[in-house]
C-alpha cells in the first residue's frame, strides 16, 4: 500500500517533485562551484606567493643599480657646477652676453645665500641691461643657457620713452656655485 499511495502522492503533486529536485541540483551545483572556486583562489595564491618570492632579489638588485645611477647622474650634475672662486667669470660671461646682444649693461648686485644642499651657494644676482626688445630677447634665452645651474627668477621689461626703441630689462638671477673645491 505504501508504494502505491507514494505514486498517487507524486502524481498529484508533480510540479512540487520537480521543483524539489531542481532545488537539490542548484545546491549540490553551487556548491561544487564553490568549492572548485576555493581551491583555484588557493592556486593562485600560491602561484603568486612563489612569484613574488623569485622576484625580490631582482628588485632589490634594480634597486641598488637605480641607486647607484642616480648618485653617478648627480655626481656628473656637480661637476657642471663651478666653484665660488669662478664667480668673477661668470659676471664676465653674462657681460659678453650682453655685449654679444648689442644691449647695454646697467647696474648689478648680488647676495650669497646657503642652500640645503651640502657645498653649494646660491648667489641671488640682481642686474640690468637696455637695448632694442630683440636683443634682450635674446639675452635672456643665453642666460637660460648659462654654465653650471641658474635660474631666471624674474624679468621685468620698461620702456622709459614710448617714442623711443631703448627698452630696459631688470632681471633677478639665481646661480648655484661649489663652495669650496675637493
Amino acid at each position: 500500500m505504501n508504494k502505491v499511495l507514494f505514486i498517487q502522492i507524486l502524481r498529484e503533486n508533480r510540479l512540487l517533485c520537480i521543483v524539489l529536485l531542481l532545488a537539490t541540483l542548484l545546491c549540490s551545483a553551487l556548491w561544487y562551484a564553490t568549492f572548485r572556486q576555493s581551491s583555484l583562489l588557493a592556486q593562485q595564491q600560491t602561484d603568486w606567493t612563489t612569484k613574488r618570492r623569485q622576484a625580490a632579489p631582482r628588485a632589490e638588485a634594480e634597486r641598488t643599480s637605480s641607486y647607484q645611477r642616480d648618485r653617478e647622474q648627480l655626481q656628473q650634475l656637480y661637476a657642471t657646477i663651478p666653484y665660488r672662486h669662478e664667480f668673477p667669470r661668470v659676471i664676465s660671461e653674462i657681460l659678453d652676453f650682453m655685449v654679444l646682444r648689442s644691449t647695454t649693461p646697467g647696474a648689478m648686485s648680488y647676495k650669497v645665500k646657503k642652500t640645503d644642499l651640502n657645498g653649494l651657494l646660491a648667489y641671488s644676482m640682481t642686474c640690468s641691461a637696455s637695448g632694442s626688445y630683440p636683443g634682450l630677447k635674446r639675452l635672456i634665452g643665453d642666460l637660460e643657457r648659462l654654465d653650471g645651474i641658474s635660474t631666471l627668477d624674474s624679468v621685468t621689461f620698461t620702456t622709459p620713452d614710448p617714442a623711443l626703441e631703448k627698452v630696459v630689462l631688470d632681471l633677478q638671477l639665481t646661480i648655484y656655485l661649489q663652495e669650496k673645491q675637493p
